[in-house]
C-alpha cells in the first residue's frame, strides 16, 4: 500500500462533489477530527454513509478508482475484495497517513464554507 498523495486528495473530492454528498460528509469528518476516539471507530459510521450516499447517487466505481491508487490494485480487484479486507485496507490507510491531522484540517476548511 502507498501512501495517499495530493492526486488522491482531489480524486476524492471529485468524486464528493459529483455524488452531492458533502452534507452528509461535514458531521463526520468534524467528529472524526475532534473525538479522542480511533479514526477507525469514527469511520464506520462515516463509511456506511459514505456508501449510502455514493450508492443514491450512482457513484460507487468512483470510489473503486479512489481506492485503486493508494492500494496499488485495479479498480476491479477494490470491487471484488472481500469486506474483511477491504475493513482492514481502510484502517491501514487511516493509521499510515495519520487520517485524523487531515479530518481536522478539512473540518475547519469545510466549517468556512
Amino acid at each position: 500500500m502507498r501512501k495517499l498523495n495530493t492526486s488522491d486528495v482531489f480524486a476524492l473530492a471529485r468524486v464528493v462533489r459529483a455524488s452531492g454528498i458533502r452534507d452528509e460528509l461535514r458531521p463526520l469528518i468534524k467528529r472524526a477530527a475532534e473525538s479522542d476516539a480511533p479514526v477507525e471507530d469514527v469511520g464506520i459510521e462515516g463509511l456506511l454513509t459514505v456508501m449510502e450516499a455514493l450508492a443514491e447517487h450512482k457513484a460507487e466505481r468512483a470510489i473503486y478508482d479512489v481506492l485503486a491508487g493508494p492500494f496499488e490494485m485495479s479498480a476491479d480487484d477494490v470491487a471484488a475484495m472481500p469486506l474483511d479486507i477491504l475493513a482492514i485496507q481502510l484502517k491501514t490507510l487511516a493509521e499510515e497517513n495519520q487520517l485524523k491531522r487531515f479530518f481536522g484540517y478539512v473540518s475547519s476548511i469545510l466549517g468556512k464554507n
